[in-house]
């Protein structure tokens, strides 16, 4: 019997084990899906349902927090949590799904698809804000540069 055993080991120890299930959830939340092996996928669901559900559920300063411990970039997170938001409304359950896409040739190990339930896709590019007194001063001081070139003779 297994008794107070929870999770998979996945044969790494728990400072790998910690890094690895970082790692996939990083990725799935700023590209949308990966490829990976089943029992990875199987392994990580439970933390991005935890998470995607925070989003959905929490306050707004408890779930950018919580996408910030994973995501470690505020840029990230502002987006994640716009378009999660826009996405999946009053969903609060069933973000995932996993999909069987092949065999890798080396191990025969089972490669599939973790997504997202619904499409989407998170865009990491920052908002900024143009002012334009500053482009008018920059427009100043940029001097055109001439190069000088010397024609050799063949």
């Amino acid at each position: 019997m297994k008794h107070r055993i929870f999770g998979k080991k996945l044969g790494r120890n728990h400072n790998e084990r910690k890094a690895l299930f970082n790692s996939l959830t990083k990725a799935i939340f700023i590209s949308g899906s990966i490829n990976t092996t089943q029992a990875r996928a199987t392994a990580i669901v439970p933390t991005i349902e935890k998470l995607s559900n925070i989003i959905i559920t929490k306050s707004d300063l408890i779930a950018r927090r919580e996408l910030f411990k994973v995501l470690q970039n505020q840029t990230w997170v502002n987006n994640v949590f716009k378009v999660f938001k826009e996405t999946f409304g009053t969903q609060s359950s069933n973000f995932t799904k996993i999909t069987k896409v092949k065999r890798r040739f080396g191990d025969d190990a089972l490669i599939v698809k973790l997504s997202f339930v619904k499409p989407i896709k998170f865009s990491n590019k920052k908002e900024v804000k143009i002012n334009p007194k500053k482009l008018e001063k920059k427009d100043l001081k940029t001097k055109k540069v001439v190069k000088k070139t010397k024609e050799t003779k063949q």
